[in-house]
């Protein structure tokens, strides 16, 4: 059975050396693939779009990755 696009991007990510970009998700439809998850860096939100951008198939991906540093997550939920 061939593998969809969504899948195949997500197995790009899945296989990277970077870890934390294997909980990314990406959601394929009608030619446009968007990334949803978040991330502790801005570089590594832009590697997961320029690991996914040539997947075949893909016209365009619509980057929905929050970045989320240490720091900002230790006060989420907070009440100040």
């Amino acid at each position: 059975m061939p593998v969809s696009i969504g899948e195949s991007a997500r197995n790009r990510l899945k296989g990277s050396s970077y870890s934390a970009l294997r909980d990314i998700g990406c959601v394929f439809q009608n030619g446009v693939l968007t990334l949803r998850g978040r991330l502790p860096t801005y570089y590594l939100k832009q590697m997961a779009q320029t690991m996914v951008v040539y997947v075949e198939g893909v016209a365009s991906v619509v980057n929905q990755i929050e970045v989320m540093t240490p720091a900002h997550c230790a006060t989420v939920g907070r009440e100040e």
